[in-house]
């Protein structure tokens, strides 16, 4: 008579132990696919940073004249 039941909490023990798999692989499935999401939208933010950063470095600062370019030539002693 003990050996039924004890047989009966193994069949429990064993299904509680697949059902806690199953859940475990659910919860990984789940993480890989916010990991996953997380570095979609790390790159569309840097992508947006660097973005703004070039548009502002290609904008002068207000107050500042833009070089302007000088062509030097060089000049022979015969031509003074």
């Amino acid at each position: 008579m003990n050996h039924v039941k004890a047989s009966v909490k193994n069949k429990k023990s064993k299904t509680s132990s697949r059902q806690n798999n199953k859940s475990e692989e659910s919860t990984l499935v789940s993480l890989d696919k916010l990991t996953v999401i997380a570095a979609i939208l790390s790159l569309i933010v840097s992508g947006i940073g660097l973005f703004i950063a070039l548009k502002q470095l290609s904008q002068p600062e207000p107050g500042e004249e833009q070089a302007e370019d000088v062509i030097v030539t060089r000049s022979s002693p015969s031509d003074v």
